[in-house]
Protein backbone atom coordinates (compact mmCIF):
# COMPACT_ATOMS: atom_id res chain seq x y z
CA UNK A 1 0.00 0.00 0.00
CA UNK A 2 1.37 3.41 -0.96
CA UNK A 3 1.68 6.16 1.63
CA UNK A 4 -0.05 9.45 0.97
CA UNK A 5 1.67 12.74 1.74
CA UNK A 6 -0.58 15.48 3.09
CA UNK A 7 0.45 19.11 3.60
CA UNK A 8 -1.33 21.32 6.11
CA UNK A 9 -1.02 24.62 7.92
CA UNK A 10 -1.06 23.92 11.66
CA UNK A 11 -1.60 25.74 14.91
CA UNK A 12 1.85 25.65 16.49
CA UNK A 13 0.40 26.88 19.81
CA UNK A 14 -0.96 23.37 20.39
CA UNK A 15 1.42 21.49 22.70
CA UNK A 16 0.81 18.28 20.73
CA UNK A 17 1.60 19.87 17.35
CA UNK A 18 4.58 21.79 18.77
CA UNK A 19 5.90 18.54 20.24
CA UNK A 20 5.61 16.74 16.91
CA UNK A 21 7.38 19.60 15.09
CA UNK A 22 10.08 19.64 17.78
CA UNK A 23 10.70 15.90 17.40
CA UNK A 24 11.28 16.26 13.66
CA UNK A 25 13.42 19.38 14.14
CA UNK A 26 15.68 17.64 16.67
CA UNK A 27 16.20 14.64 14.37
CA UNK A 28 16.90 16.82 11.32
CA UNK A 29 19.03 19.39 13.18
CA UNK A 30 21.18 16.65 14.77
CA UNK A 31 21.82 15.33 11.27
CA UNK A 32 22.58 18.84 9.97
CA UNK A 33 24.95 19.55 12.86
CA UNK A 34 26.87 16.39 11.96
CA UNK A 35 26.93 17.37 8.26
CA UNK A 36 28.29 20.81 9.16
CA UNK A 37 30.75 19.48 11.73
CA UNK A 38 29.11 21.68 14.36
CA UNK A 39 29.43 20.81 18.03
CA UNK A 40 27.41 23.76 19.32
CA UNK A 41 24.40 24.03 16.98
CA UNK A 42 21.85 26.63 18.18
CA UNK A 43 18.78 25.05 16.50
CA UNK A 44 19.29 22.02 18.77
CA UNK A 45 18.59 24.26 21.78
CA UNK A 46 15.06 25.06 20.57
CA UNK A 47 12.34 23.78 22.92
CA UNK A 48 8.73 22.74 22.44
CA UNK A 49 7.75 25.92 24.29
CA UNK A 50 9.85 28.01 21.86
CA UNK A 51 7.87 26.53 18.97
CA UNK A 52 4.54 26.87 20.75
CA UNK A 53 5.07 30.58 21.50
CA UNK A 54 6.97 31.76 18.41
CA UNK A 55 5.54 34.05 15.72
CA UNK A 56 6.28 31.66 12.83
CA UNK A 57 3.59 30.11 10.61
CA UNK A 58 4.08 26.36 10.25
CA UNK A 59 3.18 24.08 7.38
CA UNK A 60 3.73 20.37 7.91
CA UNK A 61 4.03 17.21 5.89
CA UNK A 62 2.17 14.20 7.23
CA UNK A 63 2.57 10.61 6.01
CA UNK A 64 0.14 8.03 7.39
CA UNK A 65 -0.79 10.37 10.28
CA UNK A 66 2.89 10.90 11.23
CA UNK A 67 4.30 14.42 11.03
CA UNK A 68 7.50 13.93 9.01
CA UNK A 69 8.45 17.44 7.89
CA UNK A 70 7.83 21.10 8.59
CA UNK A 71 8.57 24.53 7.19
CA UNK A 72 8.07 27.77 9.05
CA UNK A 73 7.83 31.32 7.73
CA UNK A 74 7.95 34.75 9.35
CA UNK A 75 8.96 38.30 8.42
CA UNK A 76 12.60 38.68 7.36
CA UNK A 77 14.51 40.49 10.12
CA UNK A 78 16.28 42.67 7.53
CA UNK A 79 12.96 43.79 6.01
CA UNK A 80 13.42 41.70 2.86
CA UNK A 81 9.94 40.15 2.68
CA UNK A 82 9.33 36.77 4.31
CA UNK A 83 11.96 34.45 5.80
CA UNK A 84 11.93 30.67 5.81
CA UNK A 85 12.89 30.22 9.45
CA UNK A 86 13.18 26.43 9.25
CA UNK A 87 12.76 23.59 6.79
CA UNK A 88 13.15 20.11 8.22
CA UNK A 89 12.35 16.55 7.19
CA UNK A 90 12.84 13.55 9.44
CA UNK A 91 15.94 11.65 8.23
CA UNK A 92 13.93 8.46 7.59
CA UNK A 93 11.74 10.40 5.13
CA UNK A 94 14.41 12.38 3.29
CA UNK A 95 15.10 12.05 -0.45
CA UNK A 96 11.40 11.63 -1.21
CA UNK A 97 10.67 15.20 -2.36
CA UNK A 98 9.02 16.24 0.91
CA UNK A 99 11.20 19.35 1.40
CA UNK A 100 10.46 20.36 -2.19
CA UNK A 101 6.72 19.95 -1.63
CA UNK A 102 6.87 21.99 1.58
CA UNK A 103 8.72 24.71 -0.33
CA UNK A 104 6.12 24.50 -3.10
CA UNK A 105 3.49 25.32 -0.49
CA UNK A 106 5.55 28.30 0.73
CA UNK A 107 5.99 29.55 -2.84
CA UNK A 108 2.28 29.07 -3.54
CA UNK A 109 1.39 31.19 -0.53
CA UNK A 110 4.25 33.71 -0.53
CA UNK A 111 5.77 33.58 -4.03
CA UNK A 112 4.51 37.07 -4.79
CA UNK A 113 6.85 38.53 -2.15
CA UNK A 114 10.61 38.37 -1.66
CA UNK A 115 11.79 35.35 0.31
CA UNK A 116 14.97 34.73 2.27
CA UNK A 117 16.48 31.71 3.97
CA UNK A 118 19.74 30.96 5.71
CA UNK A 119 21.59 27.70 6.07
CA UNK A 120 25.04 26.34 6.77
CA UNK A 121 27.56 26.95 3.98
CA UNK A 122 28.36 23.22 3.93
CA UNK A 123 24.71 22.09 3.67
CA UNK A 124 24.88 21.17 -0.02
CA UNK A 125 21.48 19.41 -0.18
CA UNK A 126 19.72 22.54 1.13
CA UNK A 127 21.79 24.91 -1.01
CA UNK A 128 21.00 22.83 -4.12
CA UNK A 129 17.27 22.79 -3.38
CA UNK A 130 17.14 26.54 -2.80
CA UNK A 131 19.16 27.23 -5.97
CA UNK A 132 16.72 25.08 -8.00
CA UNK A 133 13.88 27.20 -6.59
CA UNK A 134 15.44 30.49 -7.68
CA UNK A 135 17.28 31.54 -4.52
CA UNK A 136 20.66 33.28 -4.88
CA UNK A 137 23.35 33.87 -2.28
CA UNK A 138 23.49 37.40 -0.90
CA UNK A 139 25.67 37.12 2.20
CA UNK A 140 28.04 34.88 4.19
CA UNK A 141 29.17 35.24 7.78
CA UNK A 142 30.51 33.23 10.71
CA UNK A 143 28.79 32.59 14.05
CA UNK A 144 29.60 30.78 17.27
CA UNK A 145 32.72 29.52 18.93
CA UNK A 146 33.60 26.98 16.25
CA UNK A 147 32.93 29.18 14.03
CA UNK A 148 30.13 28.06 11.74
CA UNK A 149 29.76 29.66 8.30
CA UNK A 150 26.21 30.62 7.33
CA UNK A 151 24.77 31.70 3.99
CA UNK A 152 21.76 33.95 3.43
CA UNK A 153 19.85 33.38 0.21
CA UNK A 154 17.26 35.57 -1.50
CA UNK A 155 14.47 34.86 -3.99
CA UNK A 156 12.88 37.81 -5.78
CA UNK A 157 9.11 37.73 -6.22
CA UNK A 158 9.61 37.29 -9.96
CA UNK A 159 12.16 34.44 -9.70
CA UNK A 160 11.86 32.35 -12.84
CA UNK A 161 12.55 28.95 -11.27
CA UNK A 162 9.47 26.84 -10.79
CA UNK A 163 8.89 23.89 -8.53
CA UNK A 164 8.48 21.52 -11.46
CA UNK A 165 11.84 22.39 -13.03
CA UNK A 166 15.10 20.70 -12.08
CA UNK A 167 13.56 18.01 -9.93
CA UNK A 168 16.86 16.21 -9.54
Amino acid sequence: MSSVLRLAKVDRSSSVIAGQIHRVQMLAYAQEAELLGAIDFPPLRRTVEDIRTCEEEFFVAVVDEELVGAVSVWPDQDGMGRNIASLVVAPAFQRRGIARQLMAEVLRRYGDTALTVQTGALNEPALNLYAQLGFVEIRRWFVGREPLELVKLYRAPSAAASIGENTA
